[in-house]
């Protein structure tokens, strides 16, 4: 297999890191950089060297992806097929896996590796990597972090790091793309389940700008393919008949399809047999449609993957395509930063004050007084706080275009040490670097 530089340098780190005594690594590399090259790479020099590998997966198209990958003879487990354990590499559904693992004994691999490893808490993830505890582990992913703050150090010894996001489109391995976003809209008050936006609540909120993004894919995408994400189903049959009513081909995708439905769609949407494909939590991961145009967020979140993975589906490059286009209509990049955005991951958890999302202090700048986040006026000093970003970049009915400069932008206006901690739990960045920028500021400003 010829792997990119990048790629061979990120092998070498992961060859490292077990010569140095890890038994369980996580690779972390950005949506669409090839983790899935990587990782059967190593699958195949692992085999040659007499050893037995698993690669898990948790969903049909990352199955297929991987089997696509491998360059050599392997077997698959999955739902309704025999399995056949001669080769020594195994592609397998994670929770066909689960029902079977009683048929394979504990040792039976040397490697397992797992993709989207930031499932690896998760309960059925945990029950597969508890049985085969005594291989060596290879995690990979694309967004190491949890929405529940729990951290993949329960699993993994040590984590190895690839080319950021930025530098990979710097150097055309990922396409550029321009990010556009409503500075005005609002999650305050959307309640919250297992951590993330309530989506039947989430969906009723934006039904006023269904309009919209038919008016902006025809300014912004005019005759491109896109990826429209839905809160629900519903939505997303919505959304599609939407655009097919504007002579727009489109359709929604979900999970109710066979496998055979859902690779038929993929490949109309690559060949644009298809402009739109809308989707409610089916395409955020393991989807490889390179000449995709770009992506319509109608679906806010709270989490950063979740974020990440929806706007990695267009990143892709190919053939004709200069940039690809993020129309956010629900404001997520604002909320969790540019997809470009240097961040901090770590293998440690998150501490509950810094994930959850309520209502934060705000401290005066001219006499540090604390106050309700809504206070416009210190009631010790009688300061008068600087409107909310929003308030002051508001266009009606109109998507502005999200640059890189903008989420310094949206770091100075979280004023407080909570919105800090606030922003860096979104942001997926380490514990303390809240901290040390409000001391930074501190200091600047008091010389304290």
């Amino acid at each position: 297999m010829n792997l990119r530089p990048y790629q061979q340098q990120l092998v070498t780190d992961i060859r490292l890191q077990y010569q140095l005594g890890h038994r369980k690594v996580l690779a972390v590399l950005p949506t669409g950089a090839g983790k899935t090259v990587c990782f059967s790479h190593i699958a195949q020099a692992a085999a040659k060297k007499g050893n037995r590998v698993l690669i898990a997966v948790h969903r049909q198209e990352l199955l297929d992806q991987a089997c696509r990958a491998l360059p050599m003879p392997h077997g698959v487990v999955a739902a309704n097929r025999a399995m056949d354990l001669s080769a020594a590499v195994q592609v397998a559904s994670v929770q066909t896996l689960a029902r079977r693992m009683h048929k394979l004994p504990r040792d039976f691999f040397q490697l397992v590796i797992i993709d989207e490893a930031h499932h690896s808490n998760a309960g059925t993830w945990a029950k597969v990597l508890e049985h085969f505890h005594q291989a060596h582990l290879l995690g990979v992913t694309a967004t190491p972090i949890r929405l529940d703050g729990r951290g993949l150090g329960e699993h993994y010894q040590a984590m190895v790091e690839g080319p950021i996001a930025a530098w990979l489109t710097d150097n055309g391995y990922l396409a550029p793309a321009r990010v556009l976003a409503p500075p005005g809209f609002d999650t305050t008050g959307l309640r919250k389940r297992m951590g993330d936006f309530d989506t039947r609540e989430a969906e009723h909120r934006i039904g006023t700008i269904m309009g919209d993004c038919l008016s902006h894919y025809r300014k912004h995408l005019d005759g491109q393919t896109a990826i429209a994400f839905c809160c629900s189903v519903a939505h997303a049959e919505a959304v599609a008949r939407l655009f097919m009513g504007a002579g727009i081909p489109a359709a929604s995708i979900d999970g109710s399809m066979t496998s055979e439905q859902r690779r038929d769609l993929l490949q109309a949407l690559g060949t644009g047999r298809i402009r739109i494909l809308t989707s409610c939590a089916l395409i955020g991961e393991g989807v490889d449609v390179p000449s995709v145009g770009g992506c319509i967020l109608l679906r806010p979140t709270a989490s950063t993957s979740l974020h990440l993975q929806m706007i990695g589906r267009c990143l892709r490059p190919s053939p004709g395509k200069a940039a690809a286009v993020v129309l956010d209509h629900v404001g997520n990049t604002l909320r969790l930063g540019h997809h470009l955005e240097p961040r901090e991951w770590t293998l440690e958890g998150l501490a509950k004050r810094d994930r959850d999302a309520a209502p934060s202090v705000k401290v005066c700048p001219q006499c540090f007084a604390a106050m309700a986040s809504q206070a416009k006026q210190c009631g010790e000093c009688g300061h008068t706080f600087a409107a909310e970003a929003r308030e002051l970049q508001q266009v009606e009915g109109e998507l502005v275009e999200v640059q890189r400069q903008q989420a310094k932008r949206q770091q100075g206006s979280a004023q407080s040490l909570d919105d800090l901690r606030q922003l860096a739990q979104q942001r997926g960045y380490k514990r303390g670097w809240a901290e040390r920028v409000y001391q930074a500021r501190l200091a600047k400003r008091y010389g304290v």
